[in-house]
């Protein structure tokens, strides 16, 4: 037995673990949570202590044989490690011995991928490598999260973009260069270059910008997108006669953002599923979390509005009301537009009708299927389970809830005389159907730019003095000025198609304030209390909060692109007095409060500038400290140091 592990995070970790320790710290050796007196990382190590502690005693087997290795780094093949239980990083493949590329069935995005030989074994042509990789039994052990990019992370995804490689060189003149991941570094992380969305655009290597064609228009392939990136890689180790199971970690399914970020919300859902089958198993878990409607009601109403699906949920929808527009309940469910597991069963990964068997161990009761809802038997009567959380994903608002999303558009463009939902429709629906699927995610390939901007400010932030501080505000401040063709020199606007969901998601946080707020831009309107405020004040505010993480002035955080700014200039020019430290890590977090109630009774100003779009200067009624509004493009969304001597 091995674990095998091909986190994006994994070197990064690797890296910063080292740098906190001061000793290496490998990626093994996070996989195992544990490296001398350091712990952080996965945990397996306490997976050994666990099988070590539960050990038959007839077993002659040592499950910690294999530890030590991890922490060391020492690489043994499988057919080499002998009585060790093994952990590998799936992603370093660097060594181009370890890794396999193998054909791609039918392949929509690739005819061949590249692949660890622990997952696809060695050359069919090559005895000795086969000794060493005589291939695996894989078991896929996902958690189930709701995704950024997608609907789900689970049994596909976990393999369908887990399985790629980042340290997998595209050719052998350039160690740096990677088939599947960026940036171009000894640091990759994010598997950007795997298409994500269906258009995928081309990226100047000089610059780091899109390239456009003569007509201005972005440079673009079409591709199938993130099914046909998951399908291909799948279908690929499926077709070297890897045996897969896969077992869903749903006891807490994670809700709003797949990422450790402050939004993500556990959910105590209380499920462990397991399948042979990944699109049975995925479309089972999607159905139960976008599922709060009984069976037969669901049954009906799928008749009476000819919808494809019965798995249906509440959602908040936006209606007017006077001069305001309020909330009020309806009907949705991502699976209308949701195509992964139509597609997929096509390509013949797996099949969509499934049944279901096992125990609920809370009631004591038999768990089944009926029809493909869930439910358990009592008294021999089918009693359904359903959640009665609403999962959705932020990122993925104008996809997860679209029926909300466009009941605010037209309630405001009939309101307010705007056309939201024309510049929704012309941002994201291809095929002019009205309906914007989750294949349809803008023509300029903003996936893989955004991919490419978190890779590179990941490689700032590991790489560079106050890395922290640069890198998170290069990550910011790409988002925000190529969001407006007026905001940056080159005229790009790759970015604006996702501020538009940001915003309708900025606007949908805002109607749930406890407390009801005049809206400053339209007469009349307010907002809060389950009413929804204007687009310009949602832009606005969504702008106020990436600049200074609040739309008030004594609420301006550390964390902004104020505040890493603000951070900056204190610890290279200040000594730290304000933030409390040189460090870059390190900061008091009323810092920023601190400075701008200082500056406000007569203090020094700090000798920095941040420049912003006219508008954005002031809030409230206070203009905010070194924060200068402009038009002029090449400034807008930059920051300057020390008399314009250093400039971000």
């Amino acid at each position: 037995m091995a674990l095998g592990e091909a986190s994006t995070s994994s070197i990064l970790m690797e890296l910063m673990a080292s740098k906190i320790t001061g000793k290496t710290i490998t990626a093994e050796a996070i996989f195992e949570g544990r490296s001398g007196d350091f712990y952080g990382g996965w945990g397996f190590y306490f997976v050994r202590k666990y099988l070590e502690e539960h050990h038959p005693p007839s077993h002659t087997d040592d499950p910690m044989n294999g530890y030590e290795d991890s922490v060391a780094g020492r690489y043994f093949s499988p057919g080499m490690a002998e009585n060790r239980l093994m952990v590998y990083d799936l992603n370093q493949i660097a060594d181009p011995s370890r890794g396999r590329t193998v054909n791609v069935p039918e392949g929509d995005n690739y005819s061949e991928i590249t692949l660890h030989k622990v997952i696809v074994g060695g050359d069919p042509d090559d005895n000795v490598d086969q000794n060493d990789y005589p291939g695996c039994v894989l078991v896929n052990v996902p958690k189930m999260k709701i995704h950024a990019q997608d609907l789900l992370t689970n049994a596909i995804k976990n393999i369908g973009i887990g399985l790629y490689p980042t340290q997998c060189a595209l050719n052998s003149d350039d160690e740096n260069k990677w088939k599947y991941a960026m940036p171009p570094s000894s640091t990759p992380s994010f598997k950007g270059k795997l298409p994500h969305c269906p258009w995928v655009v081309e990226i100047d290597d000089e610059t780091d910008l899109p390239l456009k064609d003569e007509n201005g228009e972005y440079i673009v392939t079409k591709t199938a997108g993130m099914p046909g990136t998951q399908a291909d890689v799948i279908k690929a180790v499926q077709e070297q006669g890897v045996y897969m199971v896969h077992v869903s970690d749903s006891i807490d399914m994670i809700n709003l953002n797949h990422n450790p970020e402050g939004i993500a919300v556990r959910i105590p859902e209380g499920y462990l599923w397991s399948s042979l089958d990944c699109v049975a198993l995925d479309l089972l878990c999607a159905r139960y979390c976008f599922k709060t409607i009984p069976m037969s009601e669901g049954m009906k109403l799928k008749e009476e509005n000819s919808w494809n699906t019965e798995f249906v949920h509440q959602v908040p929808v936006a209606q007017i009301e006077d001069k305001n527009i309020i909330t009020v309940e309806g009907l949705d469910s991502p699976l209308f537009r949701y195509h992964l597991y139509s597609y997929t069963e096509n390509r013949g990964i797996g099949q969509q009708p499934y049944y279901v068997t096992g125990w609920d161990s809370v009631t004591h009761t038999p768990l089944a299927s009926l029809a493909g809802h869930l439910g358990r038997v009592e008294e021999n009567k089918f009693i359904e389970l359903m959640t009665d959380n609403m999962y959705y994903n932020p990122s993925c608002m104008i996809w997860d809830m679209q029926k909300t999303i466009l009941s605010y558009a037209e309630a405001h463009d009939a309101l307010n005389g705007t056309s939201i939902v024309k510049e929704l429709m012309d941002g994201f629906d291809e095929n002019g159907d009205g309906v914007i699927d989750y294949d349809e995610r803008g023509r300029k390939g903003f996936d893989t730019h955004n991919f490419l901007i978190m890779s590179q400010s990941l490689d700032i932030q590991l790489t560079e003095e106050y890395g922290t501080l640069k890198g998170n505000f290069y990550n910011m401040a790409n988002m925000g000025k190529h969001s407006d063709e007026k905001w940056n020199s080159e005229g790009h606007d790759f970015t604006r198609e996702f501020n538009l969901v940001g915003i309708a998601n900025q606007a949908y946080e805002m109607s749930k304030y406890e407390n009801v707020t005049p809206d400053p831009f339209v007469p009349g309107m307010k907002w809060g209390k389950g009413m929804w405020p204007s687009w310009e004040l949602a832009r606005w505010a969504m702008f106020s909060g990436m600049l200074y993480g609040a739309i008030s002035a004594d609420q301006v955080s550390i964390s902004s692109v104020y505040g890493m700014v603000f951070s900056y200039a204190d610890k290279t020019l200040n000594k730290g007095q304000y933030t409390g430290s040189v460090d870059g890590k390190i900061s008091d977090p009323q810092a920023v409060h601190k400075y701008i109630e200082a500056v406000s009774r007569g203090a020094d100003v700090l000798d920095f500038v941040l420049y912003v779009p006219s508008g954005f200067g002031i809030l409230g009624e206070m203009k905010i400290p070194n924060v200068e509004e402009t038009n002029d493009p090449g400034k807008i969304f930059t920051a300057y140091f020390n008399q314009g001597q250093e400039v971000w």
